[in-house]
């Protein structure tokens, strides 16, 4: 089921950040996220629209949607990965927005692998200011909004 974040998951929520952003940027010292923690649990969750995939009241995936429509973070647990809850998230955020953009590492190939399949097109590309590695700005645009912004150029 996908609900909305509510005050008794933020702990879960953080500490399924820390440790699946850590694996999934392996490429990035731990120390940088570990670093980041703060930011993250005191301006960015609170700041955040977040939608937790909670089955049997169990956490197994949260995203964040920040500044309107920027996707923040989209992490599922380890033991959830390759189960569709990623997909859930994405698609409960896809139902009810416009527009959606979001920055992802160019290592994390995976998860690029996995926006473009769900519809994400490369927007842009530059290098994070932080931490020296490739991102990609990647956007999605509803099919509805698309056709309204297509009719309009004609």
């Amino acid at each position: 089921m996908i609900k909305r974040m509510t005050p008794e998951y933020r702990d879960q929520v953080l500490a399924m950040w820390l440790a699946e952003t850590t694996k999934a940027h392996d490429f990035i010292p731990n120390a940088y996220w570990a670093k980041n923690f703060i930011k993250v649990k005191n301006r960015f969750l609170p700041a955040s629209e977040t939608f937790l995939c909670v089955e049997g009241g169990e956490l197994k995936g949260f995203l964040s949607i920040m500044d309107g429509n920027f996707i923040g973070a989209l992490f599922v647990g380890s033991e959830f990965q390759g189960q569709g809850v990623g997909r859930r998230l994405l698609e409960h955020v896809m139902d009810n927005w416009d527009e959606l953009t979001l920055k992802v590492y160019a290592k994390n190939t995976k998860a690029v692998g996995f926006y473009e399949h769900m519809g994400f097109y490369m927007e842009d590309e530059a290098d994070n200011e932080e931490t020296n590695e490739l991102e990609y700005t990647m956007s999605w645009i509803s099919g509805d909004m698309e056709e309204l912004l297509f009719g309009l150029q004609c």
